[in-house]
């Protein structure tokens, strides 16, 4: 009997752990390839407003506006648009910067309680970009 109430703890314990809580809430808009919109039904004291901006964190998709916007940037927002238009997303805020110079939420993504951010580069639509002044280190996604 110990031994099933020991796993069943572990269980509630890795399902708390995939999907954090910090803001929970649908995808309303999709910027680009690693930027979207989320009207939220919950989230953290950190935040005041109902609609927020996430930036997702330690990845980066080509541009889709501008000098640099390429086919390779249509393709990797499309991927998200796909992906998270109008579903229910778990965030992971940053708890060391939580934004960033433009006023977008630094966070990882969960759809489904997977990470949607390891998503987008197993798919070959983003690369790493590991930035060090937030609190994620992406290389642990992968183990």
């Amino acid at each position: 009997m110990k031994l099933i109430y020991a796993l069943f703890v572990l269980l509630l314990v890795s399902l708390a752990a995939s999907a954090p809580d910090e803001a929970m809430g649908r995808v309303s808009k999709v910027v680009d390839g690693d930027t979207f919109d989320v009207t939220l039904d919950s989230h953290d004291s950190r935040i005041s407003e109902d609609l927020i901006r996430i930036r997702l964190a330690d990845i980066d998709t080509p541009e889709v506006r501008g000098p640099k916007a390429c086919e390779a940037g249509k393709k990797a927002s499309a991927y998200t648009k796909a992906w998270l238009l109008g579903k229910m997303v778990s965030l992971d805020l940053d708890d060391k910067t939580g934004k960033d110079q433009y006023g977008r939420w630094v966070a990882v993504c969960y759809l489904d309680g997977k990470n949607f951010n390891k998503q987008l580069v197993d798919a070959g639509k983003a690369v790493v970009k590991d930035f060090k002044n937030n609190e994620f280190d992406p290389l642990s996604w992968w183990n």
